[in-house]
């Protein structure tokens, strides 16, 4: 099944960045939004399925929209007592995963302004595609935000 995973690489149009922080997630979005000029809110709890049950992670999301485009951006707790989205990468020591959806600015130049937020430890890319998390994360663009 070769040609199927080569097609979802290619409707892969996100990029994917790994946070530490010790901050819980609505403390980290407030602090993001303080600094990056974002306006994320809470979107939704994503359900993963684990070994053992499930885990719950709580999803914020902010549109952003000027005149040329539209991009979301999506932190997702990644790492809860439960079980971990991203797996690989070392991301599964990560506290969170800041989903970059297409037409938003580059992870490379998102980083260096993430790293002096206060309350995030480390910053790095992920590769979504290799990352463990691409099938949950795949699709949360077509999720509807909670108003």
């Amino acid at each position: 099944m070769q040609w199927l995973d080569d097609d979802f690489a290619d409707s892969c149009d996100f990029e994917l960045i790994g946070l530490s922080s010790h901050l819980t997630p609505q403390r980290l979005c407030w602090e993001l939004n303080r600094s990056m000029g974002w306006n994320l809110a809470f979107s939704h709890m994503l359900d993963i399925a684990q070994k053992k049950g499930k885990s719950s992670h709580v999803v914020y999301r902010f549109n952003e929209t000027d005149d040329e485009d539209q991009c979301a951006y999506h932190v997702v707790e990644n790492k809860v007592s439960a079980g971990v989205i991203a797996r690989f990468q070392g991301a599964s020591a990560l506290d969170y995963l800041i989903h970059l959806g297409e037409g938003c600015e580059q992870a490379a130049a998102v980083i260096p302004a993430l790293r002096k937020v206060n309350g995030i430890i480390y910053a790095q890319p992920l590769d979504p595609l290799h990352s463990g998390a691409i099938e949950h994360l795949a699709l949360i663009d077509l999720i509807p935000a909670d108003d």
